[in-house]
């Protein structure tokens, strides 16, 4: 019994993330950027495509506010490149993410439409979203 209720508790272990906020918080980024990163691409020259565009941008939806939830109070850490701000300052916090999370829709919904210019404009905005944010959220590489 004592083989098994161990051999059990490894298993768990095993399966279980054994990382840290900080790693926590790239791993979900990163989901965000998979989704936008190729629609950047293909709006700067290798093959713009309406359907896998409207499939990133769904993507990204599906994925926009993962990120936001991973930030709890005391969870910086020495993988975390987020700024005590983030905390201090949760009202513009907070704005940045729901300025960012607008941009999002908008940018699902332009990117049903056949706009091109329109859809650069509103990927633009999500794009200075994301660098807003960074700039007063983000702290350097460690």
């Amino acid at each position: 019994m004592k083989k098994i209720l161990l051999l059990a508790t490894l298993a768990l272990l095993a399966t279980t993330s054994q990382a840290g906020p900080g790693e926590d918080r790239q791993k979900a980024f990163k989901q965000v950027l998979r989704s936008f990163e190729p629609m950047g691409v293909m709006l700067r020259g290798s093959g713009y495509r309406k359907d896998v565009f409207i499939k990133h941008a769904d993507a990204l939806k599906a994925v926009a506010a993962a990120p936001f939830s991973q930030f709890k109070p005391g969870t910086i850490d020495d993988v975390s490149r987020a700024k005590p701000a983030i905390w201090s300052e949760p009202a513009k916090w907070k704005a940045e993410q729901d300025k960012f999370l607008l941009a999002v829709d908008q940018l699902q919904k332009t990117a049903r439409g056949d706009d091109l210019a329109a859809i650069r404009r509103d990927y633009g905005v999500v794009a200075a979203s994301c660098k807003a944010c960074h700039d007063s959220f983000r702290g350097p590489m460690r």
